[in-house]
């Protein structure tokens, strides 16, 4: 069955960070098996760095790093920039962005017989868990921009961000001596209560915690059920689980006062169930409070939720292959399954992709969280502020 083209790029020549790296790109009958995985499985989780693996048909041999024949001799290295792109009905989709990690040439047969080599990649998110801050620190400021200014120390380019600005005012830093980029960077998402992640063509995106009360996020952007006329999936993982129960919630500021939120019904129904964090970096125990309010809202009560589902689009190629390539994280989609009295929406969390050219098959997963439990009313946006209307006050 034919697959979307897909196209393999490498910035052999560039630098990794690059403002404007030049692509070679490979020929796409060389890939033999692409496996793609961003974002994270759970909404409280942090973001997963993203991460790709390639199979390229390796026969010319100009994939072995000491063949001096081979046209990329020099530059088989770790470290370069890759992209991995896919085209279907003249619109091309970037899926990945990130850079090699692993080359690891072997044979499909014994012999020596059909080399091949697997390309393994990782996004940004990896290179900054392998960096160091060290700089004279950053003033009070929006949370929004405070993740500007650590790419700027690690030299992203800032033509590659999509960054709210942050509702979270974050506390000064003070000079910086060997401080992990991701580590501090995951403190200021928790404390704002927000997103970061790597999208498909390489940006660093940051959603501030209102990102998904309004705008595109508040409508489905399509229906996958069992019904003839929505869209068509192979798999779907409802639960009812344990994990997404919390009671107890224990939020700690740098320099501040815990603040506790508890439901009674709620631990006499479960037992208790705590999250407690700490050395976060809002400006005020007040806000911490109200985390840790939101936190319980959203948690205090269990649900019957579809935790992943899976598409295969060759069975509906016209409808389903732009969405499988298209949609990203926070998307959000409805789920149907009639029998179980499932009817809600939610929003993608994780993104995998797996296609095989030899097989000539590919399926897309999406992880899930519920989006119907976060319905709030927010000052700042006209069309969601329906206080009363079955909503409760974000912060």
């Amino acid at each position: 069955m034919t697959l979307p083209a897909m196209t393999f790029r490498i910035a052999f020549a560039s630098a990794p960070m690059a403002a404007t790296p030049t692509w070679t790109t490979l020929p796409g009958i060389e890939i033999m098996e692409c496996n793609i995985k961003r974002g994270r499985q759970y909404q409280l989780d942090r973001m997963e760095a993203g991460s790709a693996s390639l199979i390229l048909n390796n026969a010319s041999g100009k994939y072995w790093p000491d063949n001096s024949a081979g046209p990329y001799y020099g530059n088989i290295k770790p470290g370069k920039r890759v992209n991995i792109r896919a085209t279907y009905g003249a619109v091309t989709y970037d899926l990945f962005t990130g850079f090699v990690d692993h080359w690891t040439p072997s044979f499909e047969s014994r012999g020596g017989k059909a080399p091949i080599v697997t390309v393994q990649c990782l996004d940004l998110l990896n290179n900054m868990a392998r960096n160091l801050l060290n700089n004279a620190g950053d003033a009070q400021e929006l949370s929004g921009t405070r993740i500007g200014n650590v790419l700027d120390e690690i030299g992203w380019p800032a033509a590659d961000r999509a960054l709210d600005a942050g509702q979270t005012t974050v506390i000064a830093t003070g000079a910086q001596a060997n401080i992990n980029p991701l580590s501090h960077l995951f403190t200021v998402q928790e404390s704002e209560f927000g997103i970061l992640f790597i999208r498909g063509d390489g940006y660093v995106v940051f959603q501030d915690r209102h990102a998904r009360l309004k705008g595109s996020y508040i409508a489905s952007q399509a229906t996958f059920g069992d019904d003839p006329t929505e869209q068509t999936y192979v798999d779907l993982v409802p639960d009812m689980d344990a994990k997404s129960i919390l009671n107890d919630v224990r939020i700690t500021r740098s320099g501040g006062v815990e603040q506790t939120a508890s439901d009674a019904t709620s631990q006499s129904d479960y037992g208790k169930r705590s999250l407690a964090r700490s050395g976060l970096l809002m400006i005020s125990d007040a806000e911490a409070d109200s985390q840790a309010d939101y936190i319980l809202s959203l948690y205090k009560d269990a649900a019957l939720r579809v935790k992943a589902i899976s598409i295969r689009p060759q069975g509906d190629p016209g409808n389903l292959w732009p969405k499988v390539l298209g949609y990203d994280i926070s998307t959000r989609i409805t789920l149907v399954l009639s029998p179980a009295g499932i009817s809600k929406d939610y929003h993608i969390e994780g993104i995998s992709h797996r296609a095989s050219a030899p097989e000539g098959t590919w399926e897309t997963r999406w992880e899930l969280s519920d989006a119907t439990s976060q319905v709030y009313w927010t000052v700042d946006w006209l069309p969601g502020s329906l206080l009363g209307s079955g909503t409760r006050v974000a912060y």
